[in-house]
């Protein structure tokens, strides 16, 4: 329980038009505290409460996916398809299963420890940190090359300082060797606290750690949002006031300061994402009062504001993207947001249409993905959504406000989907219109 409040927020010099809409809420309502996003339309996530649950459909609807699992919160997950994921418990467990949920099996324990990050890169390779049991025992930073059967501790794990910890969601990496992990010293008052670096991947170890300063508060100093765009940029950020904001041009050996988002102070990082497509994109959430979400491209030399909906009032834990366009978020009270476009969506010619129009989508039959087009002549709220047989939503592709065009969208059936007919719905304005597909497996 030490740490689950520790996550996301920032600020900026303006405000842009908000990509980020509200999806849904899992059922229960719990905290999510990490999500892990398959595709577009397939994401698992784990919250308090011994709760795990996946979407086929792109957030819209959630199944509860936790038969056999012990209580307490589940901290971290990472979800390879429909029938294998993992998970990381409160109390240092590891945990897989192999049928989508309808049973887990332990995979490793360590009493007094507490999981921070998994993932599985595929059914046999995977990485995994969390807290070390105490002061003077090595972080559990750990590694599999065989589906989890043997979780072994990465060669030269560092020792713990005293009070020092992991942080939920605050690693990341580029490639298979090259990685970076934070962590938090929760000594009251402190003013130092450390990153760590490999380029020798977990399995080589070779852990370096830089000793970051800041003003730490009662809560002691963490360093809990770290992300990188490429091998040597990268930003991080820690709790308590004064210029809590960093970035670093070789990988980590060194970080300087940057100017805080304008107007914050004493704020909590909870997450951030590097976008690694050559955008140099990062993306933050910090919490004040409330969430905020950033982004700069310049690494903190400018920043832009992301307004959020209001569903997102509580702490958004983390967000991870599929691309510049679409990403997902989730945190506090089980609030489950999207970025962009659910599907990829794109203007088709820069003609201003005179009339609402909804075309048939092509191909028709598909599998699995199929394309849309519509016009809208005026610039309106659109919702361009997806039904089965007997009317349950299944796929939300648009719900935003668009410029007037015309548009292409495309829509690709998730696992979960049988064959059959299903039909789509566009509403803009006091336009509306449905049509019909069909999905041949």
């Amino acid at each position: 329980m030490k740490k689950l409040f520790l996550l996301l927020f920032l600020f900026s010099t303006s405000v842009s038009f908000s990509q980020w809409t509200y999806v849904s809420t899992i059922p229960g309502s719990a905290n999510i505290n990490c999500i892990s996003v398959v595709n577009q339309n397939l994401i698992w996530v784990c919250a308090d409460n011994r709760s795990v649950f996946r979407t086929t459909n792109g957030g819209v609807n959630w199944d509860a996916r936790n038969t056999g699992l012990p209580s307490g919160n589940i901290t971290s997950i990472s979800g390879l398809d429909t029938t294998f994921c993992w998970i990381g418990t409160e109390s240092g467990s590891i945990y897989k299963t192999s049928n989508g949920g309808s049973n887990w099996t332990l995979q490793f324990s360590l009493a007094g420890s507490f999981s921070d990050g998994i993932k599985m890169f595929d059914q046999n390779n995977g990485i995994y940190y969390g807290d070390p049991a105490g002061a003077g025992q090595p972080h559990q930073w750990r590694y599999t090359t065989n589906g989890g059967t043997d979780w072994l501790l990465s060669a030269n794990a560092p020792v713990a300082n005293a009070n020092e910890f992991g942080l939920l969601n605050a690693w990341d990496w580029t490639d298979g060797s090259k990685f970076w992990i934070s962590t938090g010293t929760f000594t009251p008052g402190i003013t130092t606290a450390r990153t760590f670096r490999t380029t020798n991947g977990f399995n080589g170890g070779g852990w370096t750690p830089t000793v970051l300063s800041g003003t730490g508060n009662s809560d002691g100093l963490y360093f809990s949002a770290i992300a990188f765009t490429d091998n040597n940029n990268g930003m991080t950020s820690c709790n308590g006031t004064g210029d809590a904001v960093r970035k670093t041009t070789d990988g980590g050996v060194t970080w300087t300061t940057v100017s805080n988002p304008p107007g914050t102070s004493n704020f909590i990082p909870f997450n951030m994402y590097g976008l690694k497509d050559g955008s140099n994109l990062i993306f933050g959430f910090f919490f004040t009062n409330s969430n905020k979400c950033f982004k700069t491209s310049d690494y903190g030399t400018t920043w832009i504001q992301e307004t959020l909906p209001p569903q997102a009032a509580s702490s958004l834990r983390l967000m991870q993207f599929v691309n510049s366009t679409l990403g997902y978020a989730a945190g506090g009270g089980g609030v489950f947001l999207r970025y962009g476009n659910s599907i990829g969506i794109s203007l088709t010619n820069t003609q201003v249409p005179t009339a609402f129009k909804l075309e048939q989508n092509y191909p028709n039959p598909f599998n699995p993905t199929t394309s849309i087009n519509f016009s809208i002549p005026t610039s309106s709220e659109v919702s361009l959504k997806v039904y089965d047989a007997i009317g349950k939503e299944v796929s939300v592709l648009v719900n935003e406000f668009k410029s007037a065009g015309n548009y292409t969208v495309d829509f690709t059936a998730g696992s979960g989907l049988n064959s059959g007919v299903y039909f789509y719905t566009l509403n803009a304005d006091e336009f509306t219109l449905t049509k019909k597909l069909m999905l041949l497996k």
